[in-house]
């Protein structure tokens, strides 16, 4: 490694230099982003964000071993330093187009309630006719299966084990629900 770094004119040491310690720091930042530290700061999950931590250093690393392979290899100092210029910019937008396509895999996870307008599902106990008393429905909302307090408008009690269709969200996520109405199949129709 000595007689490497030995060999290296001014500008491919510092070519190496630049490299050496930009793929440190990306090395670091990998590894503590496995131990589960916060290396980047928030992320709008949306937005595309050119300039970040990750992304210069990058820009620095890619650059810093394109500009040293270009010099090793006989181009000029000056194409060189072009050459790294559009790598390490590649090597930017790169990181962050990649940064923002991980970002929309995200997920919140939270139940929007005001979801299970117009779902059905099955009463689990009996709902009280004119809103006189709760009951409990079960009803799949975001792909789960929920279990919500509910009321009805109608005058006839629901029954456990009877479909209903969630027809409004009141305050604290109580479900206003009506029966539905199964219709009986005739024979010959």
């Amino acid at each position: 490694m000595g007689a490497f770094i030995e060999s290296l004119n001014f500008f491919e040491t510092v070519c190496f230099v630049i490299a050496a310690a930009s793929t440190a720091i990306i090395i670091v930042q990998t590894i503590l982003e496995f131990v589960g530290a916060d290396v980047e700061g928030d992320f709008d999950t949306q937005g595309f964000h050119l300039i970040t931590t990750r992304g210069v250093v990058a820009f620095f690393m890619v650059g810093g071993w394109i500009g040293l392979a270009a010099s090793r290899a006989g181009i000029n100092e000056f194409l060189s330093v072009i050459f790294a210029i559009v790598c390490g910019g590649a090597a930017l937008f790169a990181i962050a187009k990649l940064m923002q396509i991980m970002m929309r895999l995200q997920s919140d996870g939270s139940l929007n309630v005001n979801n299970a307008l117009g779902q059905t599902g099955t009463v689990y106990i009996r709902i009280p006719g004119a809103e006189k008393g709760i009951g409990k429905v079960n009803v799949t909302v975001q792909e789960r299966l929920c279990e919500f307090d509910a009321v009805t408008e109608g005058e006839e009690t629901i029954k456990t084990g009877e479909l209903i269709c969630v027809t409004a969200v009141r305050p604290n996520n109580v479900l206003v629900v009506e029966r539905i109405v199964e219709q009986e199949v005739v024979d010959g129709e």
